[in-house]
Formats: structure tokens, sequence, C-alpha cells
């Protein structure tokens, strides 16, 4: 399946949208989340500087050691939710918080790193053992983290084409890529496997991109758009595909599901990794987030307003959404899909 006959994942969107046959996007709801995102952004409440306000995303690092972190943690962003009764994977951060899905990874990281282990170095990452990653990733719950031997091949894979390729850092890749998004994520796709976000959706091969997208758009975050963090085409990334902003999207009537998915939903069936609803869900939901954008976009027009907004901020939106209002956006189940790539 060569990169140049594989949809990109705007474009992978715009297909399923014309193809689905289990999800509908609904105009109403993309107006009211647009004119929320909106309001939130011209009050100054919500914007790129959000993923920094967190203390588990790196502080007082070198623009370089940054990088490289960020790139550890979305090499292993994927996959936190507890098989059906088993308990949930949480770390305790340095405060003493307990956390759970993306922010337990960070958390472990960092808890390593404060101990001395090289996590972000290429030798290390390249040679970790079952039993380092193991012990990097214990449990503060007793519920273990899900696809441990996965995180421990991507490890592993990422280590050695760092090392081999790009001198040791991952800054050395984003380099090459000469502030162009669209350069930078073929870089990832075409060295590591593990990012090789591409199945098949009746007939066309399609990608998604979740975790080269979000590596992507957490070094422009972090960076805050300066230094190895300025990319002059940022627009081109789209939302990031994964199982909870599909849930708000739902919340918001934005996504309107078929009695059938929503059945396999509620009975919490498992959904395997390209399949046809699978795709759809994530197919539309990068279609929808596209629609708010556009929608937000025109609400600046009208109002005579500059702003800066994207699909990553259309995301974040969502994705905070989700967090702060677990229990609404959780009367419909996530698909449950166990998958290396969201």
């Amino acid at each position: 399946m060569g990169s140049e006959h594989v949809l990109a994942p705007r474009m992978t969107g715009r297909y399923v949208n014309k193809e689905c046959q289990h999800i509908k996007c609904n105009p109403k709801g993309v107006a009211k989340v647009a004119e929320l995102i909106y309001k939130a952004i011209t009050k100054d409440d919500f914007g790129r500087n959000i993923w920094q306000k967190s203390d588990l995303n790196p502080r007082g690092l070198s623009e370089q050691e940054s990088i490289n972190w960020i790139f550890l943690v979305d090499t292993l962003n994927f996959s936190f939710w507890p098989d059906e009764g088993a308990v949930k994977f949480g770390v305790k951060d340095s405060s003493g918080n307990l956390q759970t899905g993306y922010w337990s990874l960070c958390a472990a990281i960092n808890r390593a790193a404060n101990v001395g282990i090289p996590v972000t170095d290429a030798d290390f990452m390249a040679s970790a053992t079952k039993e380092q990653i193991e012990t990097i990733f214990r449990s503060d719950t007793g519920g273990e983290i899900p696809l441990l031997e996965e995180r421990v091949k991507a490890v592993n894979e990422a280590g050695r084409v760092i090392r081999d390729k790009f001198f040791g850092s991952f800054a050395v890749c984003v380099q090459r890529a000469n502030k162009d998004v669209d350069k930078l994520l073929e870089l990832i796709v075409d060295n590591f496997e593990s990012y090789r976000d591409v199945c098949e959706y009746k007939g066309r091969a399609v990608s998604f991109l979740k975790r080269a997208q979000i590596l992507v758009s957490d070094i422009w975050t972090c960076m805050d758009a300066k230094g190895l963090g300025e990319f002059h085409n940022i627009d081109n990334i789209t939302m990031f595909a994964d199982y909870r902003v599909p849930q708000s999207l739902v919340a918001f009537n934005v996504l309107q599901y078929s009695d059938e998915l929503k059945n396999i939903l509620k009975g919490k069936q498992s959904m395997e990794p390209g399949s046809e609803l699978e795709c759809e869900i994530r197919g539309m939901s990068i279609y929808a987030c596209d629609q708010i954008l556009d929608a937000v976009r025109e609400l600046a027009r009208e109002e005579g307003t500059e702003i800066e907004v994207n699909a990553v901020l259309v995301d974040y939106f969502l994705w905070e959404y989700a967090r702060d209002n677990r229990a609404l956006i959780d009367e419909l189940p996530f698909h449950r899909c166990r998958t290396i790539y969201y």
C-alpha cells in the first residue's frame, strides 16, 4: 500500500462522509460547538497555550530534550482503557495525584526520569527490555497498562531509527522537515512503522495518522510555535481520531449514530482495527471537526475578528470536554478497539 495511493486524513474524512452508512453529521450540532469554541477563544479562555498548562508536560528542559520527551510519549500514546471488569491503569504524579489515561503515561515517564532512568535516550530505547518497560509503567492502582509487548516493540523501533537515522534525537527529524508539517508527517510515517495508521475502507486505502499528527501538534504547542515548533502549514493537520473525541461529538449531537451502531457500543462489543464501523467513527470525526472549524472561521469573519483556530484546537476543546464531562459522554460508551494507533 504505497503512500502515494493512500488518502491523507482530511481526504479520508471527506471520503468516509460520502460512503458512510452508520453515522451522519448534524449541521445544528456543528453550529452549536462552533459558537462555544469561538466564544472560548475570543474570551482568551482557550487556545494554543492550553497544552502548556499541565505540570505533567515538559518543564525546564531544552528544546531538544522537550522534543525527545514528546516523541517518546507519543510513541506510547495509545490504548489506556481497561478490559471490562479490570482495574484501570493509573500512576501517581510527583505531587501524589493519581493520573489515568494519557496523563498516566506522562506521569510514568516523568517518574522514571526523576530517578535517573534515561527514558528518552535513543540507545536506552533501542535496547529496553520488557522488564524495564514494565518497571517504568508499574501501576499505582494494581491495573496493568494494556498492550505492554506492543509498547516494548514500539519503543525499541523508535530508539533504533532515531539512533541510526537521526543522530540520536527526534529533533533532527523535525529539523529536516524545514517547518513543513506534510514533510514531517511523511518522515514519521516512512521511518516509524508504529505510526503507520493506515487501512482500507470500501476499496480505498485511507489514513488517520492520529499519533503522527498529535506528535507534530504537541511540538507546535510545547514550543509555542517558535523554533523547531514553528510550522508554516500547521493548518494541514486534522483532528486526532481517537475514542474520546467521537463521544464529545455525539454528546453535542454533531454526530448521529444509527441504532445498529448504538447497540454495538452499548453492548461494549469489540471492534477490529480497520473494520468498517471503526473507520466510519474515525473518519466522520475528522469530517465533523473540519465542519466545526469552517463554522468557527465563518463566525470570526462575520464578527470581523482575527483569531487563531485550526483543527488542533477544535480537537483540544472536544478532548477537554470529554475529560471534564465524563459522566455525560459515557452515556454512550466509546468504541472498544484495542490498537496501537490510539
